[in-house]
């Protein structure tokens, strides 16, 4: 078997460079589009050539079609998917881009056309080979799977630590404490005050809570420093139930570009007559963590959202996606350097493999 392999990876010869393709799909913008009847019909003998992987009413798609290219001397395939909705072919190459291909006349670039010839010439190879051909020839920058964060990240923290979090907010929860009603503007900025100066330390040191508010939140506020009367709860209240604050982040103590920060939410029915706190970015989770701890330490009644999966991510349990974009993602990159420090911790996920190759023509 493996003598038939090289014999026919030899045969390969892939006419473009993988460079070619490189330049002329951005995968950060939108698809080219190519109107091009020649291309267009080029695509159509493609799926035809195959089954499809999945159909409804308004679109059909086939997974995974590979593209033979030469890389810095070596001969590599890169997987590609196509969908067809309505009349038109939508091409995915992963890590380049998409093309839309339509009906049309407009002259394109040569290298389009021979995109689409290549992998036709390639599904003999896979068909040949049983796609083992694709397997030795993708090469794991252009593959997809998962790792946890322990083998990545900078540091993690211990199962002990962790269960010590737990332990003690758990304790903490079962003390019932409730703050029986809402809460004032300076009841707010002052719990707000416990997390800052956890998180921030001397940086906070010389600031008064609502200093602390104004340089770390969301200046989204919502209304909420309006209040006139910073000491009554019914006006705190008032100004919650008025729904004036929807759309703004008064709640967001720390800002983030990257969707939202750290969310500290005032006692409510909602949770139980408890302050919230929620982490949606996750670099800031050790900041998160820290608020925590000073908030039970504080005997603040308070609910922490999602602590558990928190400290997973803490811990480094947490699964990352690899080469594939996600709220955690990693890039694999076929160097030494990460061959030695993360390749054998990787799952890989399987490459699809067309099962059914099929000449004859599929609607």
């Amino acid at each position: 078997m493996r003598k038939t392999f090289r014999r026919q990876t030899s045969k390969i010869n892939p006419k473009i460079n993988f460079r070619e393709v490189e330049d002329r799909l951005d995968r950060l913008s939108n698809s080219r589009i190519i109107e091009n009847l020649e291309i267009y019909n080029l695509v159509k003998d493609l799926t035809n050539r195959v089954c499809f992987s999945y159909k409804d009413k308004y679109e059909k798609r086939w997974e995974q079609f590979y593209l033979p290219l030469k890389r810095k001397g070596k001969e590599i395939s890169t997987p590609f998917s196509v969908v067809k909705y309505k009349k038109d072919f939508f091409c995915y190459f992963f890590q380049f881009g998409s093309l839309h291909i339509k009906k049309g006349n407009k002259e394109t670039e040569k290298v389009f056309k021979e995109i689409f010839q290549e992998a036709i010439r390639f599904i003999q190879f896979i068909k040949q080979t049983k796609g083992e051909i694709a397997k030795k020839t993708v090469p794991y920058d252009f593959r997809t799977g998962k790792i946890k964060g322990k083998y990545i990240l900078d540091r993690v923290i211990s199962q002990k630590a962790k269960a010590k979090i737990m332990k003690d907010y758990e304790y903490h929860l079962q003390r019932d404490i409730k703050t029986g009603d809402c809460c004032s503007l300076n009841d707010y900025l002052n719990t707000a005050s416990i997390c800052y100066k956890a998180s921030f330390g001397k940086e906070s040191s010389s600031l008064k809570p609502l200093e602390m508010y104004r340089r770390w939140a969301d200046r989204r506020d919502g209304g909420m420093l309006a209040i006139k009367n910073r000491n009554s709860k019914r006006a705190f209240l008032n100004w919650y139930e008025s729904g004036k604050w929807m759309g703004s982040h008064p709640f967001e103590i720390v800002f983030s570009w990257h969707r939202h920060g750290i969310h500290l939410y005032p006692p409510s029915s909602n949770n139980s007559w408890r302050y919230s706190l929620r982490v949606t970015n996750y670099a800031y989770t050790e900041d998160f963590i820290k608020m925590v701890k000073a908030l039970i330490n504080s005997k603040v009644p308070f609910l922490a959202q999602n602590l558990e999966e928190i400290l997973d991510y803490l811990t480094g349990e947490t699964y990352f996606t690899v080469n594939n974009y996600s709220d955690n993602s990693f890039s694999y990159v076929p160097s030494r350097e990460h061959k030695k420090a993360y390749f054998k911790h990787i799952e890989w996920d399987k490459l699809k493999i067309l099962k059914e190759i099929n000449l004859k023509r599929h609607g």
